[in-house]
């Protein structure tokens, strides 16, 4: 196209030297007329001379109108060289998610390969044809398609002019497009409970520590779906939890917690005898006198509850996690040698009130008897364990010989004591005394292993927002890395509050 131009430009030059000489030789004849009595020899001189001035004018015409043509074409061959590299930038353009497909037509319009060029002519990323001239192409992902070949991978459907579009990974680095919806089906988060994919925008829940665990808000209000009663992950409608069948509670335990599970008091002793060890040999805390035979009793939710709305001035309930699963049941004599009872009658049946009769624990305190230690059924070892380590403390606590019953401990000064030594027994690796051999440490496919509930379990006690026992645990940890934790409990229980530190 270029050459042609230029070809044209010569053309017009020639035309219009032939016209200027035309005129010349007009302008000559009439120069010749008006000569009056020249000599033959005169006007023959008089023509030779106009006629080399002539050629020459010609010549130099020719020169600088091959100049001028060699300029335009080399303009001409400048601009096809941009326009190339303006179409090759756009084979490298890549789209960025959500993206959209790029239309327009193939590279080197008007141009009509041979065999060696076709090896630069663009191929389709899908069907690897080559894209030619004025055909119509897509650029996205770093690639060339043809219209129909630019395919969501998904559904294999074509993507639209001007839709929006995802894009996934291979294996080998190559990616490839997949509709918005296809992209959320495949690799979108779905609701735990009914496995419906989320709609990207939705509103939802995700459980604060499992974070594969999602609620759909269908399932995210109040009592729409169960939870397992040990580490809160959501019931898939799917795969029901098994049920504890305890009262009316409409409790269910999780397959990973199931491993583990402790439902009657010959479950809990070994636990206990944990616990005694621990505190006697690696907090190396003195075991007062009947300390290591209390009774530790699994019951039910509604038992649990019952007793614990019968306690006076009691904390319990006001967390969200574990403090909500045991109490620590106690007796203390009064001034004139009556017996002042910390919980009111217990009328569980007689199995539990066969354990807590007026058969009262030998103490180192002889005005207080810790009578029972009360845990929740159906809950896995690690958590029953971290319970017991807990109302332990307190046992521990109203055990000691400077226990004055009628200075109680503010419920944050004590409940806080008692959430450290429970996360100390969870963060212990221990040699003999720890969890590794009261719990499994099996792990299940299908959900949290044993480690990993462990985990949450203390992540619950980090990030309680309670401010008893959230707030009570924070300080006490703080002071427990100052001075540790027999002169922490001690100041506790003569003082009745935190050491300043």
């Amino acid at each position: 196209a270029g050459r042609g131009g230029a070809n044209k430009i010569m053309n017009l030059f020639k035309h219009k030297h032939k016209q200027k000489q035309k005129n010349q030789d007009e302008n000559q004849e009439q120069n010749n007329d008006s000569t009056n009595d020249s000599t033959t020899s005169d006007i023959k001189d008089n023509s030779d001379h106009d006629n080399d001035v002539s050629q020459e004018i010609n010549n130099k015409q020719q020169e600088e109108d091959a100049r001028l043509a060699r300029v335009l074409q080399e303009e001409e061959d400048q601009q096809m060289q941009q326009q190339q590299l303006q179409h090759n930038a756009r084979r490298s353009w890549v789209s960025s998610y959500p993206g959209q497909r790029r239309h327009g037509q193939g590279l080197m319009q008007g141009f009509h390969p041979t065999a060696s060029t076709t090896s630069n002519v663009p191929r389709c990323a899908t069907c690897y044809g080559m894209v030619w001239g004025l055909m119509p192409l897509v650029v996205a992902l770093g690639n060339v398609y043809h219209p129909e070949c630019f395919k969501c991978i998904g559904c294999h459907d074509t993507i639209q002019d001007g839709e929006s579009f995802a894009s996934m990974l291979d294996t080998n680095g190559k990616r490839y497009p997949l509709h918005r919806q296809c992209y959320a089906e495949l690799y979108g988060i779905k609701c735990t409970v009914c496995q419906k994919t989320i709609d990207q925008g939705a509103p939802y829940l995700r459980h604060p520590f499992f974070d594969s665990e999602y609620l759909c808000s269908k399932h995210s209000s109040r009592n729409s779906c169960r939870t397992c009663t040990g580490c809160y992950r959501f019931e898939p409608l799917a795969k029901p939890f098994a049920n504890l069948d305890d009262d009316d509670a409409n409790r269910c335990i999780c397959d990973s917690c199931l491993r583990t599970v402790i439902v009657d008091n010959d479950d809990a002793k070994p636990l206990w005898e944990k616990i005694i060890n621990f505190f006697q040999q690696h907090l190396k805390l003195p075991i007062w006198d009947g300390m290591r035979d209390i009774p530790v009793l699994v019951v039910g939710y509604n038992a649990l509850n019952q007793q614990q709305q019968q306690m006076h001035n009691n904390a319990h309930g006001g967390s969200s996690q574990i403090m909500t699963r045991g109490l620590c049941l106690s007796e203390h004599m009064r001034g004139g040698g009556g017996l002042g009872v910390g919980v009111g009658l217990l009328d569980w049946g007689n199995d539990i009130s066969n354990y807590v009769s007026s058969t009262s624990s030998p103490s180192s305190n002889p005005n207080m008897t810790v009578t029972a230690i009360l845990c929740l059924t159906g809950l896995p070892a690690d958590l029953t364990c971290s319970i017991l380590a807990h109302e332990a403390t307190h046992a521990w606590m109203k055990l000691h010989p400077n226990f004055n019953v009628n200075k109680p401990i503010p419920s944050q000064v004590e409940e806080g004591c008692c959430q450290l030594t429970a996360m100390l027994f969870l963060t212990d690796s221990g040699d003999g005394d720890g969890l590794e051999e009261c719990t499994s440490t099996s792990s299940s496919t299908q959900g949290p292993s044993d480690k990993k509930l462990r985990q949450y379990f203390k992540f619950s006690i980090e990030t309680d927002s309670n401010e008893i026992y959230g707030e009570g645990y924070r300080k006490a940890a703080k002071i427990y890395a100052e001075i540790g934790i027999e002169a922490l409990l001690s100041h506790v229980v003569n003082y009745q509050a935190f050491p300043n530190i």
